[in-house]
């Protein structure tokens, strides 16, 4: 009866968290659908923008978890002020253990991305930037985030690491810097629902 009662105060909490979230995704005007996948304890699939700019991926929608689409469509409003409309993702929901362990990855429960590409909108001339291309490694300090970036493709992507890092809505974010893992991404991850304070943390991510 006792582990009866402690499962049915879990289901309470996770929906309770869910319409918690999902009332911060409709009063920001995200356009999504509910969506069950194991492992993810508050699903939604975004069919539309974030914060202004669009994930997509060759081969799969952006099923999430509802924590991560908040933090997501508040750390996009940096990236479209810096002119991004599109940002292409590998991975984002994906059940596999974290590289050379046996531990879940926060990709298992809709709570990580790894973004790859940033396409910026006219007039900028930036084109398309590529993290594995035009990222500039081993730059700037807890003191002076950015460094000195010899292009303005790496100071753009440098800027952006920095907003992310700073931002407080991630509880992650690897980049080239991180390790080699990370040479052709940013992973951006985010905390439960039920585990957040606030929106924003008051300290930087890990990177």
């Amino acid at each position: 009866m006792r582990a009866l009662l402690t499962l049915c105060l879990l289901a309470g909490t996770a929906r309770a968290d869910l319409g918690e979230c999902k009332a911060e995704l409709d009063a920001r005007g995200v356009s999504y659908r509910p969506a069950s996948r194991p492992g993810i304890s508050l699903g939604v699939e975004i069919t539309g923008p974030l914060g202004g700019v669009t994930f997509f991926s060759d081969d799969q929608p952006l099923v999430i978890d509802c924590s991560l689409a908040v933090s997501l469509d508040e750390a996009a409003r940096y990236l479209r002020d810096l002119g991004v409309v599109k940002a292409y993702f590998s991975s984002a929901y994906s059940r596999r253990n974290v590289r050379g362990t046996s531990h879940p990855s926060k990709h298992s429960y809709g709570l990580a991305i790894d973004v790859h590409t940033f396409t910026f909108a006219p007039p900028s001339d930036l084109g398309t930037l590529r993290v594995d291309r035009d990222f500039e490694q081993g730059l700037g300090d807890d003191v002076d985030c950015l460094g000195q970036p010899l292009t303005q493709a790496g100071a753009v992507l440098g800027i952006m690491k920095c907003q992310l890092v700073r931002s407080g809505l991630f509880y992650l974010v690897l980049s080239p810097d991180y390790d080699d893992a990370h040479h052709d991404h940013f992973h951006l991850e985010a905390r439960p629902w039920s585990a957040r304070a606030a929106l924003r943390a008051s300290t930087p991510a890990i990177h």
